[in-house]
């Protein structure tokens, strides 16, 4: 059996919540250093779908890797908030660039022709599901990839979520020696 665990000193977490802090910090500035900096790719006929996937796909590998390291991590809970301050915004600059990019090539395919700084801003809008309605999507294909923006909008927020709380609260019992709460309701996982 493990040894209990003790909380450690409120310096050492307020230390920790600083590092933590600048972590973050530094990862969106380094991601809106990259969406603002870079040049946005002309995709040509169908490979803004190709892109899409890899994107998402490399977000789902950056999902995939913060929940081991949540579990394993000392402060679970600062961990998973942290990995939800920075997945969010790379979700986000992911549709952005393709939207970006969607634009320049078809500068008919939004109501008017998109920058860095109106791409994020209906990107947020899609997100927020506020859509303010002053920057559309007109063609077929922005309309589509607007739809699966917002149906994967759901899957990010509820599974997303769920699985940064589940990885803290495996990491919590973890710490402390205890079986997961959730591993009683479901022992397969």
């Amino acid at each position: 059996m493990t040894e209990a665990w003790r909380e450690p000193p409120r310096r050492a977490q307020w230390t920790y919540g600083v590092l933590m802090l600048g972590r973050v910090v530094l990862t969106i500035t380094v991601l809106f250093g990259a969406y603002f900096l870079l040049p946005a790719r002309r995709p040509d006929d169908g490979s803004g779908v190709m892109w899409l996937v890899v994107q998402m796909c490399v977000f789902a590998v950056v999902v995939g890797a913060q929940v081991p390291a949540i579990i394993r991590s000392r402060h679970p809970i600062l961990r998973a908030i942290e990995a939800l301050a920075v997945l969010v915004p790379l979700y986000l600059l992911i549709f952005a660039r393709i939207y970006l990019a969607n634009s320049l090539h078809d500068p008919a395919g939004f109501s008017r022709p998109l920058d860095h700084v109106t791409a994020l801003y209906f990107t947020v809008t899609v997100f927020a599901t506020v859509g303010f309605g002053d920057v559309l999507a007109q063609s077929d294909s922005m309309l589509l990839l607007v739809t699966a923006q917002m149906l994967l909008n759901l899957v990010v927020l509820g599974l997303g979520i769920r699985l940064l709380t589940s990885a803290a609260r495996r990491g919590i019992a973890r710490r402390g020696g205890q079986v997961d709460v959730g591993d009683k309701d479901h022992p397969m996982f």
